[in-house]
Formats: structure tokens, C-alpha cells, sequence
């Protein structure tokens, strides 16, 4: 059985980068302080979706987060050898638990061992900025040399597609919240919604340089809103010397592809070392790409000191 590893980098909100490394202990402490002290840790998202997260074991070198989605409704049903169906009998506090497992690395990398079901990327910025109030995004590692090439292009469109159900006026923010909202209300949250932006034929030389660095703009903002994990895709173009170009952002990402033992990683007293594990050393292997593809961060860290907010119930992340 095969799981996917997604690199991303905590960069700000408005995609520039940290002023310094990612405060991901401080955060883990938080977390389990709350834990041990019986704090209300369940989000409740816009969607319906309810997270609970969970930190990892003290004083480790590299901290590791578990981001749980909480499922219950529509679940499975428990059969036998001979096909009898019985439910799956869980109590009314009860709820499945998909879990993905976020390690926070060196430069503010933080590898995702990820899951068909658990949580994506972006509920991670979700979570932080409704419980920890840090508010964060997330830049994807893209391979080879493709953020020299995005550097290098001559852009002249953008576009991206969402399905209507996943848009809110969180996901991207700048100028992609009104043009995803209207859209959005157009397809009555049935559907996916495109939305993108082309220089076009029409317009002198200087109206259409504003329009590519509008294009540039856009670019920079979804791909530090950590949203490009929402996407169903997200694509620009452009020509570098003269030579036409495209890159998608989604297909275009650093990801790598281990083999788990299911069982394993479906043991609660066992999952979180062995997920633990298995994302050491993915990120030992990629440890040279990713000196090369991740600018370094200063020492000092970034932001203000995490604390936890208590709150009666489940919070409603808006």
C-alpha cells in the first residue's frame, strides 16, 4: 500500500515569507497542555468538516502534529464472512478519526503524509488560526526548477478551478475573494467553478504589462494561501526567451510516494511512531533536493508566542 508525502512551506498569510522559523514546538506544547488539561480542541469548518488535532511526543527534534477529520455521518457498515451487514456501532461522542500527520522540518518545511480521506493541506492554516490564532499559509514545494521558472516567465494567464462547495471567503484572499465568491453564487455551491485571468490581444504594451503583473499578483497569492490543496486545478502559462511555457501548480508540486504497512498505520497505539518514522525518513531523502529548493530561514523565531484558545463546544471556523 502506497501513501503520498506533500512538501509545503509555512510562509505568511499574504505568501512573503516568515521572519523566522515557525514556532511548530511552542505550538505542540500548546497542544498538549490542552489535551492534558481537557480544552475543547474540535474545529468545526464552514463545510461541516470537524478537525480535532493532536501534537506528538515531547522534546522531539522535529515536532509532528496530527490533524484528525472527526467523520460521523454516512460511515461504513461492519460485515461478516458472509456479507451480513451490521453498523458500525459507534456511541454518539464517537467518531472516526482520518488522520493526516504534518512534520515541521528545517526552513519552516513541514512534510504531510497524507491520506484519500484525511484532512488537506490547507485545514492546517485552518486550524492554527481559529485555535492558536497563528495565522499562517502554505507554499507548495514544486519540483525541479520550476519556481526559477515561474521567476523567469513572461506570464500571460492564470486559471484555476474549484469545485463551488469548497469556496469561502478564506481560501484565497486578495483580489481572488469577490471574482470566487460571485462565482460561487452562481453555481449555488453545485459544481466547479473556473476562474482565471489572460492578457488577451486588445490593449497597448503598457496596459498589458499591468495585467501581467496582476497575473504574477494572483499567482503569488494562491500559492502562499496554502488554498492550491482545495483546487481542483490551477494552471499558468506564459513564454520564457520567446518559447512558450505552462506550469500546473497541482500536477507540478514535490511529492513522493511510500510504501506503508496498513496495518500499522491503522493500530492507534502504533500509528503516530511509525507515522513518525516513515516521515523522517522521507525527509532525509529529499533532505538535498530541498536545501536546494527552499531558501534558508534566519534562527530567531517568527511571530508572537502560540497560545491555545479555550472555547464551550465546537468553534465554527467562518
Amino acid at each position: 500500500m502506497q501513501r503520498s508525502v506533500q512538501y509545503w512551506r509555512l510562509v505568511k498569510a499574504d505568501g512573503s515569507p516568515l521572519d523566522g522559523r515557525f514556532p511548530a514546538a511552542q505550538i505542540a506544547r500548546e497542544l498538549r497542555q490542552a489535551q492534558e488539561s481537557g480544552l475543547e480542541r474540535h474545529l468545526e469548518c464552514r463545510d461541516g468538516m470537524v478537525l480535532i488535532a493532536h501534537a506528538g511526543r515531547r522534546n522531539a527534534r522535529r515536532p509532528v502534529i496530527v490533524l484528525d477529520k472527526v467523520r460521523r455521518e454516512n460511515l461504513p457498515s461492519v460485515g461478516d464472512r458472509s456479507g451480513a451487514r451490521r453498523p458500525i456501532g459507534l456511541s454518539p461522542d464517537e467518531g472516526l478519526l482520518e488522520p493526516t500527520y504534518c512534520m515541521f522540518a528545517d526552513n519552516n518545511v513541514v512534510a504531510m503524509l497524507m491520506s484519500g480521506n484525511g484532512p488537506r493541506a490547507k485545514r492546517l492554516c485552518d486550524y492554527l488560526s481559529a485555535k492558536l490564532s497563528v495565522e499562517v499559509g502554505l507554499d507548495p514545494v514544486l519540483t525541479q526548477n520550476l519556481d526559477q521558472v515561474l521567476d523567469e516567465m513572461r506570464l500571460s494567464s492564470i486559471e484555476v478551478a474549484i469545485p463551488a462547495q469548497r469556496i469561502n471567503r478564506a481560501l484565497i484572499g486578495g483580489d481572488w475573494v469577490d471574482s470566487l465568491e460571485a462565482s460561487r453564487v452562481l453555481a449555488q455551491d453545485g459544481g466547479v467553478v473556473h476562474v482565471g485571468v489572460a492578457v488577451g490581444r486588445r490593449g497597448n504594451r503598457q496596459w498589458k504589462e499591468s495585467v501581467r503583473q496582476r497575473i504574477r499578483d494572483l499567482t503569488n497569492q494562491l500559492r502562499g494561501s496554502g488554498s492550491l490543496s482545495e483546487v481542483q486545478s490551477a494552471r499558468v502559462t506564459g513564454t520564457i526567451r520567446g518559447s512558450q511555457r505552462s506550469v500546473d501548480l497541482l500536477a507540478d508540486k514535490f511529492v513522493e510516494k511510500v510504501d506503508v504497512e496498513p496495518d500499522v498505520l491503522a493500530d492507534p497505539e502504533m500509528s503516530l511512531d511509525y507515522a513518525r518514522d516513515l516521515l523522517r525518513e522521507a525527509l532525509g531523502r529529499s533532505a538535498e533536493y530541498l536545501g536546494q529548493a527552499v531558501p534558508v530561514v534566519p534562527s530567531t523565531l517568527s511571530g508572537h508566542r502560540p497560545q491555545f484558545i479555550e472555547s464551550q463546544g465546537h468553534d465554527r471556523r467562518e
